[in-house]
């Protein structure tokens, strides 16, 4: 049974005990080695339901992450099973305030790939350099390598609370000792959503647009921040996002590698004199989400220009619920098998930074690609229908594309 002291409920925070070990047997099942001996059968998706709490969330948050990547087919009641064995055999914990993750953001590696990102890093600097007033507090969410909390220290600010989470943290505080700034930033451990700060921020810098651009949580985390953390009136970088949908055509090879749809099952029929109709049945209708670096992402014919998706005014929006439509041009009229997603982030009176793989091949950020598993065609009187969901009533996280008149 669960402990009686956990009061499970969506604002739990749980996170996977150190050492876990996991295996798959002859049915297809994850096998988990608890850290009281025993063996926990978690199902043939037992590893989605594992990287729910990697890196730990509150369990709202992680049944939401689990919707989003699979398109919001999931099975609650036998979620909940699996998540209710792991609490009792000590899988899954209870996380406190102060745990940091030693995986993912803590990867010196990663953050050298984005301070060698001299167009991100410059924009946020410039952004930061023109924000930050004389007697400013400012607050760094993610601070990562400390880059924007030195920033903000050497544009004036006299107070930098630069939070972090990942172990990456005791990097940033010795560049912060060996640049001179450690009198005036301190270094908060946490996620920015289970701490508080001494005294409201005037300045809010937050560099966690992911790849898929709100998959790292900007906006529950703006939103959180705006309501706690932020003095009136605070300016913030970014103070706008915008997502970009794209019609593109991969080669036959790439979707090949992504997705798979009707045309293969034919194919595979063709192949080997069998029928997997039903392994396109149980898989997942609707785009599927892939990300790719840009260089590669560079080298795609494109069918037509971006168009705004949707647009999120960070300083003013009330709920991490977001939906968007656009009715894409395709030129010239052709097929169609993808949707690239990519943004632009509005920093401060007039710097902007776009990913757009097409100008900029050379990018710390991956691509956001949304593959067809079936090709559809779009004629010169007719628009390709994309539709962009994030937590919102009713409908299933992700893309969606349809032929419209």
């Amino acid at each position: 049974m669960i402990p009686s002291d956990i009061d499970l409920g969506p604002e739990t925070v749980l996170e996977l005990a150190a050492g876990i070990r996991t295996r798959r047997d002859a049915a297809g099942h994850i096998l988990v080695d608890s850290p009281v001996g025993t063996v926990v059968d978690i199902g043939p998706q037992g590893f989605a339901i594992l990287s729910m709490f990697s890196p730990p969330r509150t369990l709202g948050d992680a049944i939401a992450h689990l919707e989003a990547t699979r398109r919001g087919m999931v099975d609650f009641a036998p979620t909940m099973g699996a998540i209710n064995i792991l609490i009792e055999e000590s899988v899954l914990t209870v996380s406190g305030s102060d745990h940091r993750p030693t995986s993912g953001w803590a990867d010196p590696e990663e953050h050298a790939r984005m301070l060698n990102d001299h167009r991100r890093t410059g924009d946020y600097i410039a952004a930061l350099t023109a924000a930050v007033r004389p007697d400013d507090v400012v607050v760094d969410i993610g601070t990562g390598s400390g880059v924007l909390a030195v920033a903000a220290a050497k544009a004036g600010a006299r107070r930098v609370y630069a939070v972090e989470a990942s172990d990456i943290a005791d990097v940033a505080r010795r560049v912060f000792e060996i640049n001179g700034v450690a009198d005036r930033v301190t270094l908060v451990p946490g996620w920015s959503r289970q701490i508080d700060l001494p005294e409201p921020a005037d300045v809010l810098v937050s560099e966690i647009i992911g790849n898929e651009p709100l998959e790292e949580e900007i906006l529950e985390t703006t939103l959180d921040a705006r309501r706690r953390l932020l003095a009136p009136g605070a300016r913030m970088i970014p103070h706008g996002l915008t997502l970009m949908a794209r019609p593109i055509l991969l080669p036959a090879a790439e979707v090949r590698q992504r997705a798979f749809g009707r045309a293969d099952v034919a194919h595979w029929h063709d192949l080997y004199g069998i029928d997997f109709a039903p392994l396109l049945d149980a898989s997942i209708p609707g785009p599927v989400y892939t990300r790719t670096e840009g260089e590669v992402v560079a080298t795609w014919p494109t069918c037509g220009p971006p168009r705004a998706l949707a647009t999120v005014d960070l300083a003013r929006f009330d709920t991490p619920s977001l939906h968007g439509s656009v009715d894409l041009r395709v030129d010239p009229p052709g097929l169609v098998n993808a949707v690239a997603v990519t943004f632009r982030a509005d920093l401060h009176d007039g710097t902007t930074h776009t990913l757009d793989p097409w100008r900029w091949p050379a990018s710390s950020w991956a691509t956001s690609v949304w593959v067809l598993p079936d090709p559809v065609t779009v004629s010169s009187n007719s628009r390709l229908r994309v539709q962009y969901h994030r937590r919102a009533a009713g409908v299933a996280d992700g893309l969606s594309c349809e032929v419209v008149d």
